[in-house]
């Protein structure tokens, strides 16, 4: 098997020194060393696959949704998105989604990725202010600030104090009822 060479030689350069076989005069690499390597490429795989496709949940009321029997589930709660004062990231954003449209009241985080596609945030300058949010609901069309929509996330709660007390993760962002 090459590839099991190709580690193994890296692993020699690192001078990590595993039983891979005859490289500079070691012996053949044994099976339940064969199984670890396997073992090992196998948990990389599985921890670098893409999250499940977002999926409607539970609808809630604003005021139930950071209750902590919701942790961990995936629920459904309207509002008006807004981009938070300042943020670093460039793969994704924690907006905020609050009752009502005069965006009073503490919010609910939304973890959303930078995209054109559905159930992502346009990419913005620098200089962003709300009116440049578009986010891409789960049917392509755009909506803009000011617009009210459904998000359904699995609900989290951020190890960091923040403006909010939960927030939702892998997004599903439909048009409000």
């Amino acid at each position: 098997m090459p590839w099991v060479r190709l580690l193994c030689r890296f692993a020699h350069r690192l001078k990590v020194r595993p039983r891979c076989g005859r490289v500079e005069g070691e012996t053949d690499m044994s099976i339940s060393q064969r199984f670890n390597v396997v073992l090992l490429i196998f948990v990389l795989a599985a921890c670098s696959q893409p999250a499940a496709a977002p999926t409607v949940g539970q609808v809630k009321d604003f005021a139930t949704a950071c209750d902590k029997a919701n942790n961990g589930q995936r629920i459904a709660v309207t509002g008006y998105l807004r981009f938070p004062d300042s943020f670093t990231g460039s793969d994704s954003v924690v907006l905020r989604l609050y009752e009502s449209s005069d965006y009073s009241g503490q919010p609910i985080g939304v973890q959303i990725n930078f995209g054109n596609k559905p159930n992502q945030v346009a990419t913005v300058s620098d200089n962003y202010t709300d009116k440049d949010l578009t986010v891409y609901l789960a049917s392509g069309q755009a909506a803009s600030y000011g617009t009210p929509v459904r998000v359904s996330g699995k609900v989290y709660y951020p190890l960091a104090a923040q403006d909010f007390p939960c927030a939702l993760e892998n997004p599903l962002v439909e048009a409000a009822p």
